[in-house]
């Protein structure tokens, strides 16, 4: 191995290292709730609070091309079915964290999730 291999390895290592703690971080500090906000064509259509412990509850939002009918559960927001040809949104899963996003590219439909501040 040469001078030069050990230094593209040490490199690696230490990227892989960084994103790790990035991971945890996220996984681990940033607490889970807050504040989701839905916009349809970049404009705001729908603020829902994300609360551990509440019952689930679905609505429907109107998209550009169709409806996405979506439940929060706790402190968690998904979408359940949308009107679009390949339902990416629904394969994203339940989001939770401040930072996350759920995207509906044929509906120009983002779900957002920010820290909830407290005045």
């Amino acid at each position: 191995m040469t001078p030069l291999d050990k230094k593209i390895l040490l490199f690696a290592v230490v990227v892989a290292l960084l994103i790790g703690a990035w991971v945890a971080y996220r996984r681990f500090a940033v607490e889970p709730g807050g504040l989701a906000i839905i916009e349809v064509n970049n404009r705001e259509v729908q603020r829902v609070q994300l609360r551990p412990g509440e019952t689930a509850r679905r609505f429907t939002v109107r998209g550009t091309r169709g409806m996405l009918l979506i439940e929060v559960e706790g402190e968690y927001i998904r979408v359940v079915t949308a009107d679009c040809p390949d339902k990416v949104c629904i394969g994203m899963g339940r989001k939770s964290r401040p930072g996350e996003v759920i995207v509906c590219l044929p509906n120009r439909v983002i779900i957002r999730i920010e820290q909830l501040t407290r005045d």
